[in-house]
């Protein structure tokens, strides 16, 4: 039997990218999909090639930037599927015209912005789904964060705030829920291919990696998918690197 047969996920910031590679790992091993994306073409597009898998998979387009879309979104997943097992709460980086700047020197209205965005837009659609995930003894959470939590960003930390956050929210949430058959981790990433990443940047990454190259997408999602599969059972609070070893630096040329 597939790992996820008979198993929904909500997958947001599913259009492309990690969001797409998770519900690509998740599709193929049988789960029915909830997915989401501010992008309404690149959502159908994922949606009718995972579909190809044989799943039934639903879109909801929307920003999880808006606190009533985050309530609508759980709303509608549950009722187009049911129950929703598996959450891979992805969506994050940073919201439309908003600059990231040194901390001294930013309009702190942005740096709300983007740190609500990669925290609160989290925590909120997790406070809508646990109480079902609770009731039903059953439910895998990931929260994506990133490196810049564990080792800072230079005019980035917004971003690396909140998803500092995301470790004490699940480290304290997974306490709370384990012994009702649900299991919060987050996922730590580092280097993962990015559009808007000069190359410079990225030669910059390469170098830090262990493995001397960028991420694929696909180990991103194979990673993310273990954490929301029973083969995780016994994992619960744990913030798991996916760096290709940049948390751990290399120190010698």
């Amino acid at each position: 039997m597939s790992r996820f047969a008979g198993k929904v996920g909500l997958v947001t910031g599913a259009g492309r990218g990690i969001g797409a590679a998770t519900a690509e790992e998740l599709a193929k091993d049988g789960a029915s999909l909830a997915l989401n994306d501010v992008d309404e073409a690149r959502l159908e597009e994922t949606a009718q090639r995972l579909r190809s898998h044989g799943v039934h998979v639903t879109t909801h387009l929307g920003s999880v930037m808006e606190p009533a879309f985050i309530a609508d979104l759980a709303a509608a997943a549950n009722a187009a599927h049911g129950k929703v097992d598996l959450l891979a709460n992805n969506a994050g980086g940073g919201p439309p015209m908003t600059p990231w700047a040194e901390f001294a020197k930013s309009d702190f209205a942005h740096f709300r912005a983007i740190f609500e965005m990669n925290f609160f837009t989290q925590a909120m659609l997790l406070h809508a789904l646990l109480p079902g995930m609770v009731e039903r003894g059953y439910g895998k959470v990931v929260c994506v964060s990133s490196i810049s939590a564990v080792l800072g960003q230079e005019s980035g930390s917004a971003y690396a705030s909140g998803k500092l956050a995301l470790h004490a929210l699940v480290s304290s949430v997974s306490k709370e829920v384990a012994r009702f058959g649900v299991n919060v981790n987050a996922v730590v990433l580092g280097n993962p291919p990015h559009p808007s990443r000069t190359p410079e940047r990225q030669a910059f990454l390469d170098k830090m990696s262990h493995f001397d190259r960028v991420g694929r997408l696909e180990e991103f999602g194979k990673a993310i998918a273990f954490l929301l599969s029973d083969d995780a059972s016994y994992m619960s609070g744990a913030a798991v690197p996916i760096d290709g070893g940049l948390i751990a630096p290399r120190l010698n040329e």
